[in-house]
């Protein structure tokens, strides 16, 4: 079994450090907010194992975002604790209804095989941020792309910037990691990369606690894979390709092997938000012809 290991950043900020970092927030002498729980109950049950030496009641948990591997402790510290779940208008439906997170990547109502917890976590009320940060000092930092809604927290010395960037050793294995809207992440990592230099810490939500500097060489390497697949998506399309030909190219040209279904609905999703940026800014026109939908490149 995984255990977890609780870092110290500062008297108020500890990080339980996991394959999906946790983060802990002493608001009073007895209390604290947890930001993301993990993708699945034994991983709630790992963040209060590791807080339990600090004899914190856990107040609230913040959800950055909607992703399975955010929220999947969630319902196991709400039954220990009371705690409240608090997140953004844009991802609160995803958290409350978890089914609608495979049901949009498969784009119907999905079938069992999609139903598992890499995907669709147990559901929990949620309440508005807005709520939260009314009673608590901390700063919500918007960092939409990778989902619509999905938020850094600041509190004192330490800003935890969720999935904004990835580690170096994932982009360079996969080329550029999963972003609904991959033009809207772009945005993210550049306001991330000015605004990082106002802490001390920075916690990403997978890979190590960092400094300021390690974390913008690390943003500048998000930057530029996002850039190099904006070109590699418009490179491929030639003058014409049938779309789900065009995500089978790519993914060649990625080297990236899908092993289930859930990883090349993850896959396709990420490519398609590069479609639509493409699109959008006017370089690609998509069209139906002949029952099928063609991706264009527009002659200039």
């Amino acid at each position: 079994m995984q255990t977890q290991r609780l870092q110290r950043l500062s008297d108020n900020v500890y990080v339980v450090i996991g394959r999906t970092n946790a983060g802990v927030l002493v608001i009073d002498n007895n209390e604290c907010v947890i930001i993301d729980t993990g993708i699945d109950e034994d991983s709630g049950r790992r963040i209060l194992n590791a807080i339990k030496p600090l004899n914190l009641r856990v107040r609230a948990i913040i959800n950055t975002h909607h992703h399975a591997d955010h929220i999947g402790g969630n319902a196991l510290i709400v039954k220990r604790s009371g705690a409240t779940v608090y997140a953004t208008p844009e991802d609160k439906p995803f958290i409350e209804r978890p089914v609608l997170e495979p049901l949009y990547l498969f784009g119907s109502f999905p079938p069992k095989l999609l139903r598992t917890k890499l995907l669709e976590a147990e559901g929990v009320m949620v309440k508005e941020l807005d709520d939260l940060y009314r009673e608590v000092s901390l700063e919500v930092m918007p960092l939409p792309g990778h989902t619509m809604g999905m938020v850094g927290i600041a509190y004192g010395n330490t800003l935890f910037t969720a999935d904004a960037f990835f580690p170096v050793d994932v982009i360079r294995k996969y080329g550029a990691p999963y972003h609904l809207n991959a033009g809207l992440a772009l945005e993210s990592l550049r306001k991330l990369s000015e605004g990082v230099t106002r802490y001390e810490y920075v916690v990403p939500a997978h890979g190590d606690v960092m400094k300021p500097q390690d974390a913008i060489n690390v943003i500048n390497e998000n930057i530029n894979a996002i850039n190099r697949l904006r070109e590699l998506v418009l490179s491929n399309v030639g003058d014409q390709v049938v779309l789900e030909d065009l995500i089978v190219k790519l993914l060649s040209s990625l080297g990236i092997t899908i092993d289930s279904p859930h990883n090349y609905l993850l896959n396709r999703s990420a490519l398609l938000s590069y479609i639509a940026w493409l699109a959008d800014d006017g370089l690609l026109t998509i069209n139906a012809v002949g029952n099928r939908l063609i991706v264009s490149r527009v002659k200039r």
